[in-house]
């Protein structure tokens, strides 16, 4: 196990007691672990070496039939913008998948209230666009509009 692996290991032992909004944190494996908050979103780590990173993920929904063009558009626009977005990304999760927010974060020097910033900032970029997702056809544009923030909000 290398140190950053097992400086992370500590990480994810003791982010629990330091966020309030925490409801769990589970370890699947080795090196995947999973984070349970009270609004019941999980957001997921996968540890990847040569650079030692972990990359989290969550889940944001399905954009409904008659918006998916529009939302589908918006994130290949936002994954243009990574420089602006500190790397957090968009997937899909296969054809008629659902969307991922997806961030890379380098253990190089990472601390506790780093790793902290970081998840908070995922958790509140999430958030924003999950309702963006999950709007319904006559608010998708109202949406879009009060949260251009996004585009420039990096984990």
């Amino acid at each position: 196990m290398s140190i950053n692996l097992q400086k992370f290991q500590i990480m994810m032992e003791e982010v629990g007691p330091e966020v309030s909004d925490i409801e769990t944190v589970i370890q699947n494996e080795d090196r995947d672990w999973a984070i349970q908050f009270e609004d019941q979103t999980i957001v997921t780590f996968e540890w990847a070496e040569n650079p030692d990173k972990v990359v989290l993920s969550t889940i944001l929904g399905k954009p409904s039939q008659k918006n998916q063009l529009s939302v589908y558009e918006t994130l290949l626009c936002y994954n243009l913008l990574w420089r602006d977005t500190g790397g957090v990304k968009m997937a899909l999760g296969g054809p008629e998948g659902e969307i991922l927010l997806i961030y890379e974060m380098y253990m190089q020097e990472t601390n506790l209230n780093e790793f902290k910033t970081v998840l908070l900032n995922f958790l509140n970029i999430a958030k924003v666009w999950e309702v963006f997702i999950q709007s319904e056809d006559n608010s998708l544009n109202e949406t879009a509009n009060d949260s251009l923030d996004i585009l420039n909000y990096s984990a």
